[in-house]
């Protein structure tokens, strides 16, 4: 496997990003990339090593990016509105061509699974199929809650959970933080939900969601059961948490490998 770290320029913005290909690829541009788009308080890093076994079964190459004002990227500027995910979608969108990917898969775990099912509402031409972790698809009221529990582990004196966030975000930790618990428990924010967009995609879906997500309710995923009209693919799992891909890395691997073989 061959790891590429750079920076992408994108309208006065920098992205960083990184690429793992796998041993022996010709890095032909015409190649389908794996794009991974990470949850609300992620950044590249914390994936884990969950991209390089992804690669390792699936043998396709893979992008991933701090999305803007995370990790290493540029910082985000201005307070976030009710569109600021809609919003990130349009700079995906500039990455992708920037790049001049050809054809791609989306995988996106929470808030970067919502980013991938508005993409793909937007019928981009290279887009394959998109794969969803815990993906928000609307606000309710179990959210806060839990995002307040959230807060108070931040917090706390000495706080493990700040820590651990400043080792990927570094003196924006705080930005980062508060910018994701701050907009998911406003008011304005409890009408978010990206219903219309799902009933426009035509691209085949994966979904994931587990039976214990501490932040949310199977609704999340019901709502993609019910209103995308395109080819699917729905997994509850049990024992779950909000990260399936790290309680059952390999079932969720075996699946998705499944699924992206299919035609």
């Amino acid at each position: 496997m061959v790891r590429e770290d750079s920076f992408v320029e994108l309208s006065g913005i920098r992205l960083f990003t990184r690429r793992l290909i796998p041993d022996g690829s010709n890095r032909n541009p015409e190649n389908p990339v794996v794009i991974f788009l990470h949850e609300g308080l992620g950044s590249v890093g914390q994936w884990k090593d969950f991209p390089e076994k992804f690669l390792e079964r699936c043998r396709l190459p893979v992008l991933l990016y701090d999305r803007l004002g995370y990790g290493k990227s540029s910082p985000r500027k201005g307070k976030r509105g009710l569109d600021y995910i809609h919003r990130e979608e349009k700079l995906l969108r500039l990455l992708i061509g920037k790049l001049s990917l050809k054809s791609y898969y989306l995988l996106g775990h929470s808030e970067g699974g919502s980013l991938a099912l508005i993409h793909a509402a937007q019928h981009p031409e290279g887009l394959l199929k998109v794969i969803t972790l815990s993906a928000n698809t609307q606000e309710e009221a179990c959210i806060t809650p839990g995002i307040e529990k959230v807060r108070k582990l931040y917090e706390e004196p000495e706080s493990k959970l700040k820590q651990a966030l400043q080792k990927y975000h570094g003196t924006r930790c705080d930005d980062v933080f508060y910018a994701w618990c701050d907009t998911w428990t406003a008011d304005f924010f409890q009408q978010w939900n990206i219903k219309p967009e799902l009933s426009r995609i035509q691209v085949p879906v994966l979904a994931f969601h587990g039976h214990n997500d501490q932040y949310t309710s199977l609704q999340q995923i019901e709502n993609i059961r019910q209103l995308v009209s395109a080819k699917k693919e729905i997994h509850l799992l049990n024992h779950c948490s909000h990260h399936p891909h790290f309680d059952h890395p390999e079932k969720v691997l075996a699946i998705i490998q499944n699924f992206i073989g299919q035609k």
